[in-house]
């Protein structure tokens, strides 16, 4: 397989990110051309008073269609060939569609005329669009190439071997032109070839290298970030024990293991160990805070997302029953489609949802889970009827150790860290996630929270960023 990848961009999300999208305003812009092509098979000869041949109109006609045809086999099976380096990419789809491009465009100038063709100076736009896709060595292989078939085509017709197709109305004279008009028009045509292809390319590796720059300052910055994450880490670790000890010795008193406690002691003695209780489990969650930024984590397993869901409500059957709350989990995609990412950080990131929605609803509520598609995206909605979140603070639910103003702080154990973790999560995965209050299925008294997760659908093997979707399809 020819590779045409640099070794810079092998794993590089981005660059992927940036072939497809412009493969895709190509694509678009064949349509464009198609349009016009047919406009000036339809509407030329009334408005631009030329002629043309039953052969040119035939060739013209069938060259669109040929265009039409493989535009749009190329449209729809761009989203199911990978980035994958080692085999057949996105990359080499904008080969393809470059060289089909390029044969069309010569058929095409043929018959409007050759040298005298409008044409022409297409040939020029390919090569700037060929520089921004592909190596220079291919794209300056076009410019010869193209080069050489033009001055093929010129001298075959000058010497009568194949016909001429000038567009009668646009070009009325009879003679062919001279051999050194000839001749200086295709030097002059190959040398603002060569140049157009010279000029992007320096541009491009200009552009291209900068971005390698940049790249390279980011892996500093983010190694930076790794130091001091360690560091919390050990630090924090460091704190723990100390106060699992304290936690420990309270238990112990709590347990009349060193006597009988009066009334006021065991009281002091238990809000000390809720105190403790929280202290850990907000240690607890800036550890797993910190791990989830230094793990390198494999983005590309499958994960069958209801297998998932259904697992993390098995977890919570007991506080459920416990708190006789209506749970009801439906699927309602068409088909069973598994995504990739990993399942460590997405069990995590829904575990911390549902286990809110279940734990800030009261007795005899309700919590509703729902999985859905819309095209290329997974949904999951999870919604409660409990205490809701304040409108004003829904911007600010995502925020490291923030809680809601309406949360009983003192029966409701929380770290403010459950929802910054998910959100890193999920945008890890480059997804979305939203909160809403009231919910779809509160009331007045028990407003209650939706959260709307969205995932994509994609191909395993491409590194992800915060690029948006829409840009990736």
């Amino acid at each position: 397989m020819l590779s045409l990848v640099p070794d810079w961009a092998q794993h590089y999300g981005e660059f992927w990110r940036a072939i497809r999208a412009r493969n895709l305003w190509f694509i678009k812009l064949r349509y464009f051309a198609i349009v016009i092509l047919t406009a000036f098979l339809l509407t030329g000869e009334l408005l631009l008073n030329f002629r043309l041949t039953l052969v040119q109109v035939q060739a013209i006609s069938t060259i669109t269609l040929v265009i039409l045809c493989y535009n749009l086999l190329i449209h729809k099976y761009r989203l199911r060939i990978g980035c994958d380096p080692n085999k057949f990419n996105c990359l080499h789809t904008s080969l393809i569609m470059i060289i089909l491009d390029l044969v069309a465009l010569l058929l095409l100038v043929y018959f409007t005329g050759s040298i005298d063709s409008p044409l022409c100076m297409l040939f020029v736009f390919h090569m700037i669009i060929g520089s921004l896709i592909l190596p220079g060595y291919i794209v300056y292989m076009f410019a010869g190439l193209i080069s050489l078939s033009f001055a093929v085509l010129i001298a075959m017709e000058h010497n009568s071997v194949i016909s001429n197709h000038k567009i009668s109305g646009i070009i009325n004279r009879t003679a062919y032109h001279t051999t050194e008009y000839e001749l200086l028009f295709v030097l002059t045509f190959s040398f603002m070839l060569f140049v157009s292809v010279y000029i992007t390319n320096k541009i491009a590796r200009q552009l291209f290298q900068r971005e390698q720059q940049l790249r390279e300052s980011l892996e500093k910055l983010n190694e930076a970030e790794n130091t001091k994450q360690r560091y919390t880490l050990g630090v924090v670790h460091e704190i723990k024990t100390p106060v699992a000890a304290v936690k420990s010795i309270v238990d112990l008193l709590l347990g009349n293991y060193v006597g009988p406690l009066s009334a006021e002691v065991e009281e002091k003695l238990l809000r000390a160990r809720l105190r403790s209780e929280e202290a850990l489990l907000l240690i607890n969650d800036v550890l797993q805070f910190s791990r989830i930024k230094l793990l390198d984590i494999n983005l590309n397993e499958i994960i069958k997302v209801e297998q998932m869901i259904s697992q993390i409500i098995d977890m919570h059957t007991e506080e459920v029953k416990e708190k006789n709350i209506k749970l009801i989990f439906s699927d309602k995609r068409k088909i069973e489609r598994v995504l990739f990412g990993a399942p460590l950080l997405l069990e995590l990131a829904f575990s911390n949802i549902i286990s809110n929605a279940i734990k800030y609803t009261q007795h005899d509520g309700e919590v509703f889970i729902i999985l859905r598609e819309d095209a290329n995206i997974i949904e999951i909605e999870i919604s409660d009827n409990g205490i809701g979140i304040p409108a004003k603070e829904q911007r600010t639910v995502f925020e490291h150790f923030y809680r809601a103003t309406n949360v009983n702080k003192a029966s409701i154990e929380g770290s403010g860290m459950g929802l910054s973790i998910t959100k890193e999560i999920i945008t890890k995965h480059q997804g979305t996630i939203e909160v809403t209050s009231p919910s779809k299925i509160g009331n007045v008294i028990s407003p209650g929270t939706t959260v709307i997760i969205k995932l994509p659908y994609r191909q395993p093997g491409v590194e992800l960023d915060t690029v948006t979707y829409e840009e990736y399809s």
